[in-house]
């Protein structure tokens, strides 16, 4: 008869192939997975896209004929030709320009994706570019990321309303909106600017924004600057996503499932809810333009509102001929549009169950 051990050693060499196929199932199963594929397909076709953007960034300036801080700094008065040539001799020294392109071009990846150094502004006393653009980010995506939630919810749930009930009352809230959607927003902007500021004085004006501190007084005089800009850019937002909603639900209300449904006796307010949900879904793919296009509204918005993102910040660098800080802030409004694209398509990805669970190869 076997003793114990035996029996042990045989019982784990019988179970050893059932774990191990257990195992490479499991691995098949993730390295197959639809939406790891789509996850890796898509970074790295957003990673070429920001490699392409960030050359064209660093090549357009240096292939201006001529000099390129001719054009950026103009000789001061009094100052001789040979002077002012030895000063722009210094700067090219400072800035990398006194190399071959491709010498400078590999210094720049280098400072860039190993360092993140984007060189020294000369407008804030030589302080790092990255410092500056880190501390002026936030500002902007805290009018980018409300606005793009807030817009997106409120306007699908306007027009997706007012196409399912088509009511008097529904109406009149969809068709404002679709006034403010065709009213430029800095046309509103500046009309906001002279009625609730200059005229009313509700909201503050001149006074410069503090950096972001866990003070209250900080915090309360950043959002008292806040307000009017966020409001704009959600009135100018909302109009293209009702009006997308509310063409997806009319489609949406014929469907048999909603005839069915009612024949069954559901309530009005129930399939509505299922209209709505399945409606939903093809806005999710408009989310990469829009957010695209709230960038650029939200830099122009800082610039007439001076409140201090990535926009204001640009601005200020071109008024000042801040060479490192124009190119620094350029780079990192690329690099915050290529990740929210990202982004997006992972939520997607995530919201659409096709590619959430499908897997190349399962039935």
């Amino acid at each position: 008869m076997m003793n114990l051990t035996e029996k042990a050693t045989i019982l784990k060499k019988e179970e050893e192939p059932i774990s191990r196929s257990s195992e490479k199932n499991t691995f098949q199963k993730f390295i197959s997975n639809s939406f790891l594929h789509m996850s890796i397909k898509r970074g790295i076709f957003y990673f070429v896209v920001f490699f392409i953007a960030i050359t064209l960034a660093f090549l357009l300036p240096r292939l201006v004929p001529g000099n390129v801080l001719g054009y950026i700094y103009e000789r001061p008065q009094g100052t001789s030709p040979e002077a002012w040539a030895v000063i722009i001799a210094n700067l090219e020294e400072y800035l990398g320009l006194n190399y071959p392109l491709e010498i400078q071009y590999i210094n720049f990846l280098r400072s860039f994706f190993f360092e993140f150094d984007l060189g020294y502004s000369v407008l804030f006393s030589f302080e790092p570019v990255t410092n500056i653009v880190l501390r002026a980010l936030p500002y902007t995506m805290m009018l980018v990321i409300p606005v793009l939630i807030i817009s997106f919810f409120t306007g699908n749930w306007i027009g997706a309303r007012t196409g399912y009930t088509n009511s008097k009352k529904d109406k009149v809230f969809y068709y404002i909106f679709m006034v403010l959607q065709t009213a430029p927003f800095f046309w509103m902007a500046y009309v906001f600017l002279d009625i609730f500021v200059l005229k009313l004085n509700w909201f503050p004006w001149g006074q410069s924004v503090p950096n972001w501190a866990w003070d209250w007084d900080a915090i309360s005089t950043i959002f008292d600057h806040f307000w009017l800009p966020f409001i704009i850019l959600s009135l100018t937002n909302i109009g293209g996503w009702a009006t997308g909603a509310h063409a997806l639900m009319t489609y949406e209300k014929g469907e048999d499932y909603i005839s069915y449904g009612r024949k069954l006796g559901f309530s009005d307010n129930k399939l509505r809810k299922y209209a709505y949900r399945n409606s939903m879904l093809p806005q999710f793919t408009g989310l990469n333009l829009r957010f695209n296009g709230l960038i650029g509204s939200t830099l122009i918005t800082e610039i007439i509102f001076r409140f201090p993102g990535l926009g204001y910040t640009m601005y200020d660098a071109f008024q000042n001929f801040d060479y490192a800080l124009i190119i620094g802030s350029f780079i990192v409004t690329i690099l915050v549009v290529v990740i929210g694209n990202y982004l997006i398509d992972m939520s997607y990805g995530i919201l659409d169950p096709r590619i959430r669970v499908g897997g190349k190869g399962e039935a």
